[in-house]
């Protein structure tokens, strides 16, 4: 995977949408990617970090290489939902017009 800048903001912006519809049971999230999301929100919630968050700057960039290093291993699950979503959304069904208006 590329990492660049687009890529990181197109899998965070469509992870969220992607536990939203795991949630709902409209997508099946791979254990291997539901054991890395699981850790990624209790390491970023708990009071234990390797670099302790009361340090500045340093403290929060251990959590900030575990999200990325989380998204480079979800990089792939985030991309099949969204071309999931993609392809839905192209099928989905336009809506009649109105017939009395021309």
């Amino acid at each position: 995977m590329k990492f660049s800048p687009t890529t990181v903001f197109q899998d965070v912006t469509s992870f969220f949408p992607m536990v939203w519809a795991i949630l709902r049971g409209k997508w099946k999230m791979p254990w291997n990617t539901l054991f890395w999301a699981v850790l990624c929100v209790v390491y970023l919630l708990s009071p234990v970090d390797f670099l302790p968050d009361v340090m500045p700057l340093i403290g929060i960039t251990d959590d900030g290489a575990f999200i990325l290093l989380v998204l480079t291993l979800v990089h792939k699950d985030v991309q099949a939902f969204r071309a999931a979503r993609n392809k839905n959304s192209a099928q989905a069904p336009s809506l009649p017009t109105d017939p009395t208006k021309k």
